[in-house]
């Protein structure tokens, strides 16, 4: 069995929430575990995703609607590198419009929006790891004239 086949089956894991997987191919046997990290509840240390995600949360609380990460992922502002971001600050959208790509598991997932207003805030930068839930853009205001 080849490494790249072994990381597949760890993301079919992932993606189907296994924890055990074994795999018996040609007189070779794989067990693959997946443990899941438990954090204590009287956890001291804040994670520095965990903290940017909260000050998102509390802007947001201003006004306007939060777009969330539908996946666990990367962001990215452009359809690809070299092109002009989807939305920027300021940027007008409608119900629909293309906000950004969270690549997945090598699959890219176009996040659209759900709101009619103006991009307020974006809490990510480009190429960083998103979590699921996690803000990406705050959209509000009134874009009626």
């Amino acid at each position: 069995m080849q490494i790249d086949e072994i990381g597949k089956l760890m993301e079919f894991m992932k993606a189907n929430d296994l924890n055990v997987l074994e795999l018996e191919e040609g007189g070779s046997r794989l067990l693959l575990e997946r443990h899941m990290p438990t954090v204590p509840a009287s956890a001291s240390a804040v994670l520095p995703q965990a903290a940017a995600a909260s000050d998102a949360l509390d802007s947001a609380e201003k006004s306007g609607q939060l777009i969330l990460s539908p996946v666990v992922g990367v962001f990215y502002e452009s359809p690809a590198q070299d092109a002009e971001p989807f939305v920027q600050v300021g940027s007008v959208v409608e119900v629909g419009s293309p906000l950004c790509i969270i690549e997945a598991m090598k699959l890219m997932n176009e996040v659209s929006s759900a709101f009619d207003g103006i991009v307020l805030e974006i809490f990510v930068e480009n190429g960083q790891r998103v979590e699921y839930g996690q803000p990406l853009m705050r959209i509000g205001g009134d874009v009626s004239c």
